[in-house]
């Protein structure tokens, strides 16, 4: 499963992404391999998920590959 590896954030609309998906705002705040608890954009505030958020996440809804919405549905 790739939520061990993979780092994911959830916004205010319920929204999980991986770093790879969070946007151009969020990304710019990511540089350096920095990952912050918290980012805020103009449109939403993200916060990182732990590793054992994003896994009791996929085990609740039946997912065996990433959570990333993005990485899902494309």
């Amino acid at each position: 499963m790739k939520t061990a590896t993979e780092q994911f954030y959830c916004d205010l609309n319920g929204r999980i992404v991986c770093t790879d998906h969070i946007g151009a705002e969020a990304s710019a705040k990511l540089t350096g391999g920095k990952l912050p608890k918290v980012i805020t954009t103009s449109l939403t505030r993200w916060e990182k998920m732990t590793e054992q958020e994003a896994s009791e996440f996929s085990e609740l809804v039946g997912l065996n590959h990433t959570i990333c919405e993005s990485c899902r549905y494309n």
